[in-house]
């Protein structure tokens, strides 16, 4: 069972002060939305700040420089509160043969990899891992991103991971940024939430909606293999850039 996307929870809330900011334009809209201690009983979900970027077609189409400029401003306001000097752990959750599942892989193959690098070199230091599903490794995600913490020993972990949602208007097409974390493969019991709490490290998870829930189950879209390359490639060109450059 995937993660849903935190907008479907947003608009059922009954408490407008979780809406922290928006920004509208004729292709996208960014919201800013803060869970306190008091909204996670009624949401369901870990206090944070989460960070929505709703698209149009037209968008990801025409306008994709923007969309990323904007997907990069949010990445650095996190970058800014949570990133010193050790290296960057980056994620990518799901299984990279089913396509509604691969976004964490796909965008972590097309990023820049440096923590191999040697110390006179003063880019930031970047690694990429991609642990695969139980059901291919016999071992848990959390466990996996155990031992590589252990080794990499970083200030900061990005996940990245598709999502599913309830609202046939959010399949692919927004961009949730949070720094509250998530449970991989979250229907499986063996699987433990990767948050702060957990590893005692800034968590922050990246995840777009590539499948719908229908009374039936879950679905992806028509375009899904297009979608995927270039939400994939967006997002893999926005964290190269904010990280390294």
């Amino acid at each position: 069972m995937k993660q849903y996307l935190f907008l479907d929870a947003a608009k059922r809330s009954t408490d407008p002060k979780i809406l922290v900011g928006q920004r509208k334009s004729a292709n996208q809209i960014i919201s800013h939305y803060q869970i306190l201690e008091k909204n996670k009983k009624e949401l369901k979900r870990e206090k944070g700040d989460y960070f929505l970027i709703e698209f149009t077609d037209n968008a990801i189409e025409k306008n994709e420089e923007a969309l990323q400029k904007e997907f990069q401003k949010i990445v650095k306001l996190f970058l800014k509160k949570y990133h010193k000097d050790r290296p960057i752990l980056v994620i990518g959750l799901g299984n990279s043969k089913i396509i509604a599942d691969a976004l964490g892989s796909s965008v972590t193959n097309k990023m820049i990899a440096t923590n191999h690098y040697n110390d006179f070199l003063t880019i930031p230091k970047v690694a990429l891992f991609n642990p695969e599903v139980i059901s291919k490794t016999g071992i848990s995600s959390f466990k996996l991103i155990q031992l590589v913490v252990q080794d990499v020993k970083p200030d900061l972990i990005i996940l990245v991971d598709a999502l599913a949602t309830k609202d046939v208007k959010s399949l692919n097409r927004v961009i949730e940024i949070s720094d509250t974390g998530i449970i991989p493969g979250s229907a499986l019991r063996t699987n433990k939430e990767i948050n702060k709490n957990t590893f005692h490290i800034p968590i922050l998870s990246i995840g777009v909606p590539l499948l719908y829930q229908t009374d039936e189950g879950l679905f992806g879209s028509s375009t899904i293999d297009y979608e995927l390359n270039h939400l994939s490639t967006l997002i893999a060109n926005g964290l190269n850039r904010s990280i390294l450059f």
